[in-house]
């Protein structure tokens, strides 16, 4: 078990974010100050059901040609997916999504069918 957090999973489940887009994770990195590109179009190639909010791609650039970190308090990948699993549920994209807030009757299904029965 240990072997599949260390090795598979880039951060424990108790930090992680339910299905963050690149655009959020790119406004974190932007916030940094680091650089990177947004890639759109791209998608991890098993999956195959290619869904708008799974699609897209963050590279960044964590350290320079030398190898010396960018930033001065992340120097690696798993240090900015903590970080970006921490700061993504604070973005106003985020805190101002009307998931849950719907009316009950709102949705329609109570609708009475027409036609044969």
């Amino acid at each position: 078990k240990q072997w599949y957090q260390r090795r598979v999973r880039g951060i424990p489940k108790e930090k992680a974010v339910d299905n963050p887009t690149y655009q959020e994770i790119g406004d974190v990195v932007r916030s940094l100050g680091l650089n990177h590109e947004l890639q759109p179009t791209k998608h991890y190639c098993r999956e195959l059901d290619r869904e708008r909010w799974q699609l897209g791609r963050v590279k960044v650039q964590l350290c320079d040609g030398e190898g010396a970190p960018l930033h001065e308090t992340i120097h690696t990948k798993r240090q900015l997916m903590e970080y970006c699993a921490a700061m993504i549920p604070k973005l106003k994209t985020r805190s101002s999504k009307p998931a849950d807030n719907q009316q009950p009757g709102a949705s329609g299904k109570n609708k009475k069918k027409k036609g044969r029965k």
